[in-house]
């Protein structure tokens, strides 16, 4: 029985130790996940904000830019201008 408990206690300290070994690329991933959905949300943000101040469809324009190049996006919505 001593065996399997020295054996269960060896496991854990093991687990555990992998564990915080493994902390900090968690941390990293976290760091570069949040990036990504910063980066997302700018570029979402920019077309909104273009345009809204254009009198445009802003989900459409906002969708455009998430699936296609956002800097092809704000220049058509340069090109294209205001709505009348």
């Amino acid at each position: 029985m001593e065996n399997v408990i020295n054996s269960l206690n060896d496991l854990i300290i093991s687990l555990f130790g992998a564990l915080v070994a493994a902390g900090g690329v968690v941390v990293y991933l976290f760091i570069a996940l949040f990036g990504l959905l910063w980066a997302f949300f700018i570029r979402f943000y920019i077309a909104y904000r273009m345009a809204k101040n254009r009198n445009r469809d802003t989900l459409a324009w906002s969708l455009l830019s998430i699936f296609v190049s956002p800097l092809l996006t704000w220049i058509l919505l340069l090109i294209v201008g205001d709505k009348e």
